[in-house]
């Protein structure tokens, strides 16, 4: 190859390379090991505010808010020393300055190279500010979409309730009633003779209390406290309350924890409450065994926990939607416990739904996000 030829192919290679810089929709920008920047493309001009000429030759140390600035030199030191690379490699979330002062969100990806025995940094920057308030928006307006459908909800379910209460109170006044002619018409009559009529009125007191108590959690405004949850731990407290009623049934308990930590921004005793109830419909599904019922979590790629709880019973019925109100396959059930699960997975920005097992039975799948709903 030619001198000439050399020339020309290397301004060919040049005028790429300036052509990529300028059309690139992501911020790019190199420093050098002491942190020096070095170039500054016309995107990263857009995001910080700066012109190139204003950055070239300072530290990158300027785009950056408390505390990243006071810790930059003392990871490049580090990173010299013992070869840590903390953002070399991979992607991270960090947060830039703008040259107004605003503090935004962005996405880092830095690599290394080196170019004639010298050492270049080099760091791809995504402005996701935007991203992140469309996200924020969408979470309100999900929000907004639930909070209607709750109210929605909560007087198809005091409609419900007012119908449902008629019945049974008016049994209770007719027991209560029995009792009383019975007794005013045999003061000395023995106490058993009445046992059975007692007994009834008992039992619909207790169904009327479960109803409204139900009611009163569904119609309540999930307010959740929440904390760091290690979802090792929580499923352990649900198979040592739970195994022992399943061996009472003959069912086999299988509770796989993950076998890294993970860590859940949750609520524990609403996660509690949540994950008893479908145990509980499980171990009632199969009724008696043998049977098995297994509970299995894993971390999702998406920074998400999938925990499934599967049965060997019959199933949930063709046309059955069990998250709706009243719906319920148990001659006792108010059909109120599963739209309850729901609410409180929603309020923890995850989602439940339910299918059918491979070998029969149901499979109750719960996401919930590790870092706990966008906006909590």
């Amino acid at each position: 190859m030619t001198t000439s030829s050399s020339a020309r192919l290397v301004a060919l290679q040049a005028a790429r390379f300036e052509a990529i810089l300028k059309t690139a929709r992501d911020g790019i920008i190199s420093i050098d090991p002491d942190g020096v920047i070095t170039l500054f493309n016309h995107a990263a001009e857009e995001i910080f505010g700066y012109r190139a000429a204003e950055v070239e030759g300072a530290s990158i140390s300027m785009l950056m808010p408390e505390p990243y600035r006071s810790e930059h030199d003392s990871y490049i030191r580090r990173y010299r020393e013992t070869g840590e690379a903390r953002a070399i490699g991979r992607i991270r979330k960090v947060e830039g300055r703008r040259r107004s002062g605003e503090t935004f969100p962005l996405e880092l990806s830095v690599s290394e190279v080196q170019v004639g025995g010298e050492t270049l940094y080099t760091a791809v920057i995504r402005d996701v500010s935007g991203r992140e308030r469309d996200e924020a928006e969408l979470e309100r307006l999900r929000r907004l979409s639930l909070q209607r459908q709750r109210l929605a909800d909560i007087g198809a379910l005091t409609a419900k309730i007012v119908h449902d209460l008629a019945n049974p109170l008016a049994a209770l006044s007719m027991v209560g009633q029995g009792i009383l002619r019975r007794v005013e018409r045999s003061p000395d009559m023995a106490i058993e003779t009445v046992r059975p009529q007692a007994e009834r009125l008992v039992a619909t007191a207790v169904r009327l209390d479960a109803l409204l108590g139900e009611f009163k959690d569904f119609a309540r405004v999930q307010r959740l406290e929440f904390q760091n949850v290690e979802v090792g731990s929580l499923l352990q407290t649900l198979e040592d309350f739970w195994r022992p009623e399943a061996e009472r049934q003959h069912i086999v308990l299988d509770v796989c924890k993950p076998a890294e930590e993970i860590l859940l921004r949750a609520d524990p005793e609403r996660l509690h409450r949540v994950f008893d109830n479908l145990v509980k419909n499980s171990l009632e599904a199969i009724d008696r065994g043998p049977g098995r019922v297994a509970v299995h979590a894993e971390l999702l790629p998406d920074d998400r926990v999938r925990l499934e709880f599967s049965d060997s019973g019959p199933g949930v019925p063709a046309g059955v939607d069990v998250f709706a109100l009243f719906e319920t396959t148990k001659p006792t059930g108010t059909g109120l416990g599963l739209p309850i699960c729901r609410q409180i997975i929603a309020a923890h920005g995850g989602d439940i739904a339910v299918a059918g097992g491979e070998s029969g039975g149901a499979v109750f799948q719960v996401d919930l996000p590790v870092h706990g709903p966008s906006l909590a």
